[in-house]
């Protein structure tokens, strides 16, 4: 299904935004109703996370018995160790969920971290920190910095008006904090203008349909030339 996807839309960081970073509502709609198909996962996948946290806590715990230390113990891994089963799951579910809406991956990738790049920032902050899935990969963040790229390289095709060169001297400023490591996840502070602007009318949905801890599955791909389910 994947590759249904990549041999529709192209390779994620292929991807050319709008030049001037704007999200029309009607690919915002799309967003949101990929964002929707994919909670339950989201959701499952969050349950996996807490039973790890919740193992933890019973290996910790002096009052409990060691009988009912291991009740609970087998119970929580059960679930945890599902979790292959439900990652292949989840990434067929959003496979489906963007070929359903025409929309790739990289153009998914480039709106998901415009919305979510302050939550992104607090995840050190959150119940999940511990958990590597809660932050961006390196390739998705390599992969945004080249979908900047070409949003930079057709805005320098456009002309130097004076819009287009402050906006591209954000873009610059994104790309450099991302390269160097000052940005450990795209936009900290809020995405450009025109970006904040398209992104305002849903900001309530969206906030609802974050999904904190599994950000790196969230944004999965298959390796060029690997195939796998989904």
């Amino acid at each position: 299904m994947e590759q249904t996807l990549i041999e529709r839309y192209g390779w994620a960081n292929e991807y050319t935004p709008v030049i001037d970073g704007s999200i029309s509502p009607q690919r915002m709609e799309r967003f949101l109703n990929v964002r929707k198909m994919v909670q339950p996962g989201c959701l499952e996948y969050q349950s996996i996370l807490d039973n790890f946290i919740d193992l933890e806590a019973i290996e910790t715990n002096q009052e409990l018995s060691s009988t009912k230390k291991v009740s609970q113990g087998i119970a929580g891994a059960i679930n945890v160790f599902s979790s292959p089963a439900k990652f292949l799951k989840f990434l067929e579910a959003r496979n489906r969920a963007l070929l359903a809406e025409e929309m790739g991956l990289g153009e998914y990738i480039y709106i998901y971290l415009a919305v979510y790049g302050e939550q992104l920032a607090q995840e050190s902050d959150s119940v999940y920190s511990d958990m590597e899935d809660a932050y961006i990969s390196s390739r998705a963040r390599n992969e945004f910095v080249m979908i900047l790229r070409n949003q930079l390289a057709a805005l320098d095709a456009a002309g130097p008006e004076a819009s287009n060169a402050e906006l591209a001297t954000e873009l610059r400023g994104e790309i450099e904090a991302l390269e160097n490591g000052s940005h450990e996840s795209p936009w900290p502070n809020g995405p450009t203008d025109r970006t904040r602007e398209s992104l305002a009318p849903y900001h309530e949905q969206l906030v609802e349909l974050y999904c904190s801890g599994i950000v790196t599955i969230e944004l999965q791909q298959k390796n060029r030339g690997l195939e796998f389910g989904g």
